[in-house]
Parts: C-alpha cells; structure tokens; sequence
C-alpha cells in the first residue's frame, strides 16, 4: 500500500464511530464503513457514509481497513471474510497513545489513546488495545485479542489467540492465557488459564460449566 492511508472501518456501531475519531486525531481520512446492519453514524454527528455491506466491499487504492467489533471471534471472522475480498489492513495509533521501539504489532492492529505498550512486545493481527490499557515489556498477544480500558498484561506473559480481558483484569508477569479464554471485569491472573475458559475474581477462578441442556447465549 503506497501514499497515505485511507481507512475503511468494518463496523458501524459506537466502536467504529470512536476509531474514526481516533483516525481524525491522527490527521487520517475515513473514506467510510463497512456495515450490515442499519446503522448510520452521520446521527451521532460524523459526517462519514456506510459505504456498503462487508460482503460487497471493493478495496480501493490507499484503502486500509479496520475491524471495529469489540468481540474477539467475531473480529477475526469479519477479517477473514475481508481478507478474501483483497482488503489491506492498516494499523492505527492514537497520538496520545504510547508504543515502545522496538515493538511489533500485526495488521489491524488498534492503540486507543492513553494506553501503553511497553519494549519487544508482539502483536498478533488484529488486536485492539482499548484506553488506558497496560502491556508490559517482552509480552506477546495472539490475533484478535481483545484488551479493555485500565487492563493490565505484565512483563513477559503470553496470550493465545483470541483472548478478552475485561476492563481493569490483571495478568501477572509470565502467564499464560490460553486461546479464546474470557478474563471478566477486575479478574487478577496469577497462574495459567486454559484455553476457552471463563475467569473471574482475585485471584481469578474459573467459571464452572453451565449444566446441561443450558442455552449459551
């Protein structure tokens, strides 16, 4: 991708109307949103079209697409369907955020402001880092993971793919966080956590199964 970015933001909803901002911030140009449902962000005051249904995305040159949906499956989901549509993903850093050199964050990848990421820290693809979330020094996250505003990741710990942290959750340095574990709202990780698990508490517990015949929501 040549020339300044142009970014296009896959979904419509409030946290896409905050990423526009932030591209704003940046002296970034929206061209517009990628959207299936009826939302209308020119609403809430953003003068910024729906440009089509993700399915019907034609990229454009300079065209750098974002995933803006706040749940960790469906933000890889939505970029393998753009991927098959020939979307190139962009990055984008707030200016008020703060990103160690050297640090390496994948495509798609999203630093809200007034978060910090801290020196050899390795983003997967895709990863949304939210406001005034915390990533200590040598700290890896797989694609998609998802980190909410005041969370914290210490040094050296290892998130899977997929993983969601809840606002001001807490991992202790050299953890592992299993794929596709949810770590709810003030959860402090002191030991490992299995993939797909549900933690909650200090120190974090897991949520047990939900009996069965139980509809998961």
């Amino acid at each position: 991708m040549s020339g300044a970015p142009c970014f296009v933001i896959a979904g419509a909803g409030g946290l896409g109307r905050e990423m526009a901002v932030y591209a704003r911030d940046a002296g970034l140009r929206v061209r517009g949103f990628l959207d299936d449902t009826d939302a209308d962000p020119r609403g809430f005051g953003l003068d910024i079209p729906v440009l089509s249904t993700l399915d019907s995305y034609v990229p454009m040159p300079h065209d750098a697409v974002l995933v803006a949906v706040g749940d960790p499956g469906d933000r890889a989901a939505i970029a393998a369907r753009l991927a098959v549509r020939g979307a190139d993903f962009g990055q984008l850093i707030h200016p008020l955020a703060y990103v160690a050199r050297p640090s390496v964050l994948g495509p798609g990848c999203v630093v809200a402001p007034f978060a910090s990421i801290g020196l050899n820290v390795r983003l997967g693809p895709h990863c949304l880092i939210n406001t005034h979330a915390g990533i200590g020094h040598d700290v890896e996250l797989g694609a998609a993971c998802v980190i909410s505003p005041h969370a914290v990741i210490n040094g050296f710990a290892r998130l899977g793919d997929g993983v969601m942290m809840g606002s001001a959750a807490v991992v202790a340095p050299r953890i592992v966080v299993g794929a596709a574990a949810k770590l709810s709202a003030g959860t402090v990780v002191l030991a490992e956590v299995a993939a797909g698990a549900t933690m909650w508490g200090n120190p974090a517990r897991a949520l047990p199964p939900a009996p069965s015949g139980t509809k998961q929501n």
